[in-house]
């Protein structure tokens, strides 16, 4: 399955007129994201632990892998999982519509982020390095793949 699909299933339930709805386009969002940052990091030779882990995994080796707009991403995806779990967790607390679409909004930028840099060659070269320095030095430890 292509996570963009859900990206899509956000977008029609945040133009539902319920906020079960406008909370449920802010997960499937959120986990549109999510897998998207999933795959690009796995697309490099980077092994994305499962469960509860993989989100921290993500967030940090895009904010460390030394491109703005990667770091960006990294920034906005662990927003949105803030965000989702106000959603899916919160529901004593109102949820409008704007901030659901915004939210919505927040994924497809990430999403569009990440497809850019997978593109570009130069970038997915600096980003694994980046990324792999960032393990060495910060965390003394590697989760890339042997090449």
């Amino acid at each position: 399955m292509n996570p963009r699909d859900l990206l899509d299933v956000a977008g029609e339930l945040c133009a539902g007129s319920g906020e079960a709805e406008w909370r449920t386009a802010v997960s499937r969002a959120y986990f549109a994201a999510f897998h998207v940052a999933r795959l690009t990091l796995d697309s490099v030779g980077f092994d994305v632990p499962r469960g509860e882990a993989a989100h921290a995994y993500l967030w940090l080796r895009l904010s460390n892998a030394g491109q703005v707009d990667l770091a960006e991403a990294g920034r906005r995806l662990n927003d949105l999982r803030s965000q989702r779990n106000w959603a899916d967790y919160n529901l004593n607390r109102s949820f409008p519509h704007l901030h659901a679409s915004h939210q919505v909004q927040a994924a497809a930028e990430i999403v569009r982020m990440l497809d850019e840099a997978v593109t570009m060659p130069a970038v997915q070269t600096a980003m694994t390095a980046a990324i792999e320095a960032y393990e060495r030095q910060v965390l003394r430890q590697s989760t890339r793949r042997p090449r």
